[in-house]
C-alpha cells in the first residue's frame, strides 16, 4: 500500500503574529486529519469478506474422486497397508468408479494423514484442489510407547512414495510431492509431528519419568510414564528399520518433502522434549481441546506449543478430546485447515485472514453452532490466563 503524504509545516522565528500561528496549527491539525481519515479508509478496506471466508468451509469448486488399494510393503516385514486416496476429479463426485482426475489445476499438492482424520478432511481438501492420501489400516493405541509409533508414519511415508510412483491410480504428472503437507488427530499427530522433523529423545522421556512432574494428572502421569516395559519393544521396532542412533536422538522419520504439519489434539512432547523438535524446520498448527482428557491439554498441547521453532495453535475452551468428531467442530476445522495448507503449500492468500487471532476469536464464533466448544482462542487459554 502506498504511503499517505504527511504536510510538513516549517515554523520559524518569522511567523510572530496570532493570526499566522493559528494557521500554522490549522494546517497542521488538517494535515494531521487528513493521514487519520486515510488511515481509516485504509483500514476499513483491509477487513476481510466475512462472507466469503465463511465458505472455506463449504466444498470447493471440483468434484472429488476416490481410490481404494491395498499394498505390502517388503521392506518391513510384508506389513499390510490399506490406502485411500481422495482426489480432484473431473465431472462429478464419484467413488471407485471411472472418475479420472480432474487437470485443470494440475500439478496439485499432497497432503497424508490417517483415515480417521480423512474421513474428516480428505474430501473437504481434494474439493479445493488438493490430493489426500490416508492410511485406512492406522488406529489408536492405549498403551505408550506403542510400535505403532514407529509404523504409523512410515506408512504414510510409504503411500507417498506409491503416489510418487503413480502406483494409486493418479497419474504421477497431476501431484508435486515436493509440496506435501501432514495431518493428523490425536494418535495421528504423532505422524504429523515426527513427519515434519521431530526426533525421538529417549534421554529426555527417562528423565521426564524419573520424577512425576508437577502439575500432571494421574492420567497423563500413568499414560506416559506408568509402562516403562513398553520401551523395549518400542526401541526394538524403531531399531530394525534404522531409526535408532548409537546415542542421542533418533534418526528423522521425514524427508524434503513435507512442508507443513497440522497436529489435532496432540501428544508427543515427551518422546521428543524440546531438543528432538528443535529439527522441525516447517510450520506446524497446533489445535488444542482445551478440556482434554485424554491426551492433557497441559502438558501435551502447551508444552508443544511452546517449544516447536514455528508453531500456532488455535484452542477450542471447553471441548474434549474427541471433539473432531462434533458436526459445528468439523466446520472450523475444515476452515482452518484449507487456510493452513493453502498457504503453506500453494504460497494462496484468499483465505489467509482465517488464520489470524481476531478471525479466529472474534469472527469464526459468529459462523454457525458451537457443540462442543465454549469458544476459541488464539494461543494458549489456561482459566483466563494467556
Amino acid at each position: 500500500m502506498r504511503s499517505t503524504p504527511v504536510l510538513r509545516c516549517a515554523v520559524g522565528p518569522r511567523l510572530r503574529s496570532p493570526f499566522s500561528t493559528r494557521l500554522v496549527i490549522l494546517a497542521v491539525a488538517l494535515a494531521a486529519g487528513a493521514v487519520l481519515i486515510s488511515a481509516g479508509v485504509a483500514q476499513e478496506a483491509r477487513q476481510p469478506d466475512v462472507a466469503v471466508l465463511a465458505t472455506a468451509a463449504d466444498p470447493g469448486p471440483y468434484a472429488v474422486g476416490t481410490r481404494d488399494s491395498r499394498h505390502v510393503d517388503g521392506d518391513r516385514f510384508d506389513r499390510g497397508i490399506r490406502l485411500r486416496v481422495f482426489f480432484p476429479a473431473a465431472g462429478d463426485a464419484v467413488a471407485d468408479g471411472p472418475a479420472q482426475v480432474d487437470t485443470s489445476g494440475v500439478p496439485y499438492p499432497v497432503i497424508v494423514g490417517d483415515g480417521v482424520i480423512a474421513d474428516i478432511l480428505g474430501p473437504h481438501l481434494a474439493s479445493h484442489g488438493f490430493v489426500f492420501v490416508a492410511a485406512l489400516n492406522q488406529g489408536p493405541w492405549s498403551r505408550f510407547p506403542d510400535d505403532a509409533m514407529v509404523d504409523f508414519p512410515l506408512d504414510l511415508i510409504f503411500g507417498l512414495d506409491l503416489l510418487e510412483g503413480g502406483e494409486l491410480g493418479i497419474p504421477a504428472g497431476a501431484i508435486d510431492t515436493g509440496r506435501t503437507g501432514v495431518v493428523g488427530h490425536s494418535f495421528g499427530s504423532w505422524n504429523a509431528l515426527v513427519l515434519a522433523g521431530a526426533r525421538v529423545d529417549p534421554e529426555h522421556l527417562s528423565r521426564t519419568c524419573a520424577e512425576r512432574p508437577a502439575g500432571w494428572s494421574d492420567n497423563w502421569w500413568a499414560y506416559v510414564c506408568g509402562t516403562p516395559d513398553r520401551w523395549e519393544g518400542f526401541e526394538a521396532r524403531a531399531r530394525e528399520v534404522g531409526l535408532v542412533s548409537a546415542a542421542g536422538l533418533w534418526e528423522p522419520f521425514g524427508d524434503a518433502r513435507f512442508l507443513a504439519a497440522m497436529a489435532l489434539g496432540p501428544e508427543g512432547f515427551d518422546l521428543t522434549g524440546p531438543t528432538g523438535l528443535s529439527d522441525v524446520r516447517v510450520p506446524v498448527l497446533l489445535v488444542g481441546a482445551g478440556s482434554d482428557e485424554i491426551n492433557d491439554y497441559v502438558p501435551a498441547t502447551t508444552e508443544l506449543f511452546a517449544h516447536l521453532p514455528d508453531a500456532d495453535l488455535i484452542t477450542f475452551l471447553g471441548a474434549l478430546h474427541l471433539w473432531v468428531f462434533v458436526r459445528d467442530v468439523q466446520a472450523h476445522l475444515r476452515r482452518f485447515a484449507l487456510a493452513f495448507f493453502d498457504d503453506h503449500l500453494r504460497g494462496g492468500s484468499a483465505w489467509a485472514e482465517i488464520l489470524t487471532e481476531a478471525f479466529v476469536e472474534d469472527v469464526a464464533p459468529t459462523l454457525g453452532g458451537n457443540a462442543g466448544f465454549a469458544g476459541l482462542v488464539w494461543g494458549v487459554e489456561l482459566g483466563g490466563q494467556r
